[in-house]
């Protein structure tokens, strides 16, 4: 699982005021996404699952725990609001809401080949994951 924190920029254009827009990566090569906005209750959680296609859990507020793998070689880390995490297509992962959470979630489906979440620039990976733990 990799974790990265989701930029935000103030719409002005077309006479917009008021308007922070958080960007989400696309998904390239998918014949078929789904978005879904997720709402867990503190002390919730969504239940171990392989992911059937790569998937974009991006949490809108609140605060979670998320994992990927099982048994010990499971790693856990904490996720908060304005970050996302992405797992592919069948790593096994699991969210426990710490707070009440909303989250937007993005699965590539794919009828061949593979899709491919795009997390270059100017999205920014998450690597002091350390003091997640």
């Amino acid at each position: 699982m990799r974790i990265f924190r989701l930029p935000q920029h103030t719409i002005d254009r077309f006479g917009s005021s008021g308007v922070d827009m958080t960007l989400l990566p696309l998904v390239e090569h998918s014949e078929r996404t789904h978005v879904n906005v997720a709402r867990v209750r503190a002390g919730g959680t969504l239940g171990e699952h392989p992911a059937t296609a790569p998937q974009v859990f991006a949490v809108v507020s609140g605060e979670a725990v998320v994992s990927s793998g099982t048994g010990p070689e499971q790693t856990r880390l904490a996720l908060t609001s304005g970050e996302a995490v992405v797992w592919e297509r069948g790593e096994v992962h699991q969210t426990w809401a710490t707070t009440d959470v909303v989250a937007v979630v993005i699965e590539a489906g794919v009828t061949g080949g593979d899709a491919v979440v795009g997390l270059g620039t100017p999205f920014e990976e998450v690597t002091d994951l350390a003091d997640r733990r």
